[in-house]
């Protein structure tokens, strides 16, 4: 009887779902549509988001011949606890519960564990996120440790939201003459459609901004980065620092010993910047030698389908 595999990957920017064989691994539906953290925009929210992308699976499913799905995973942003765990399962059961989708097993695991147990395949590694915020696991072969990922307020540095931070910082530094000339300013302005930094000031703070729309803010340094920006080769090589803090923290956690390690980076802050692998990496392997620092090339959904079929063979 044919099967399917069901993935939901909740970010704080994007929540994607993908349809999958169960046999073949090939993909049959997809969609997307705004981020689901519950601790960014409620439970009620989240809720409703999840809800309306099951509606469009349940659709597609309706239109075939068998509709039984074999594994849901639902690999969700701001799972930091037992306690957001707890949350995050009432969340999905209720957004499945208005819907007829027939599920057989269902997993409900934080996004970047479930990231890491599809990119490594279940073998030792570790995988440092750095996307609207900024986390790393790593699996030993018996256990799964992490740092990071407390959230904006607690941190996440080196993230996608730090980085616009800093980009916005050294902005109104600019304006007031605390700091140097940066071509950052033109790009956020420009991309804003702003003129003067009372402006910039009132989009910081009106009703509708999100963090998400600040860590945008951080992809105009690869580009000033380039032309020999100052000011955005600072923040780029700080936040490298920051990861390589980060990373290593991860491997202590392990009781890592120095033998042969894959570390997989995944996250727009560190893929879309040049500069700040380039950093990280070279800190890494001067103190880890043996370390294998690469970047992930695929989409988190791929290594989640993975992570899946993994989960399925296994039943």
């Amino acid at each position: 009887m044919m099967e399917w595999l069901l993935i939901i990957d909740g970010g704080a920017t994007k929540t994607a779902c993908a349809v999958v064989h169960a046999e073949s691994g090939e993909i049959k539906y997809t969609k997307s549509t705004g981020g689901s953290n519950y601790q960014a925009i409620g439970a009620e929210s989240a809720t409703a988001i999840l809800q309306e992308l099951l509606i469009h699976v349940q659709q597609f499913l309706q239109s075939q011949a068998v509709s039984q799905i074999a594994v849901a995973t639902f690999a969700m942003a701001g799972i930091d606890s037992s306690k957001d765990h707890e949350m995050v399962s009432a969340i999905v059961h209720k957004a499945l519960s208005a819907l007829q989708l027939k599920i057989t097993t269902l997993i409900i695991e934080n996004d970047a564990q479930a990231t890491l147990l599809g990119v490594t395949a279940g073998q030792a590694g570790a995988l440092l996120i750095a996307g609207t915020g900024a986390i790393a696991y790593a699996f030993d072969g018996s256990q799964i440790v992490r740092a990071g990922g407390w959230g904006h307020r607690a941190g996440d540095e080196g993230s996608g939201y730090w980085l616009g931070q800093e980009v916005i910082r050294a902005i109104f530094r600019m304006e007031d003459g605390r700091g140097e000339p940066t071509l950052l300013k033109d790009a956020v302005y420009d991309y804003l459609r702003i003129h003067d930094v009372t402006e910039l000031a009132a989009w910081l703070f009106h009703p509708s901004y999100t963090n998400a729309q600040l860590a945008k803010m951080g992809a105009f340094l690869a580009d000033a980065v380039t032309k020999k920006d100052s000011c955005a080769i600072q923040i780029s090589m700080l936040a490298a620092h920051e990861l390589v803090l980060l990373a290593c923290a991860l491997l202590k956690k392990t009781g890592y010993q120095g033998d042969v390690f894959n570390l997989y980076c995944n996250g727009g802050a560190i893929k879309h910047n040049p500069l700040i692998f380039k950093i990280f990496s070279q800190e890494m392997k001067s103190m880890y030698p043996q370390i294998e620092v690469s970047l992930c090339q695929h989409q988190p959904i791929y290594y989640l389908i993975e992570r899946t079929k993994r989960a399925y063979d296994n039943l």
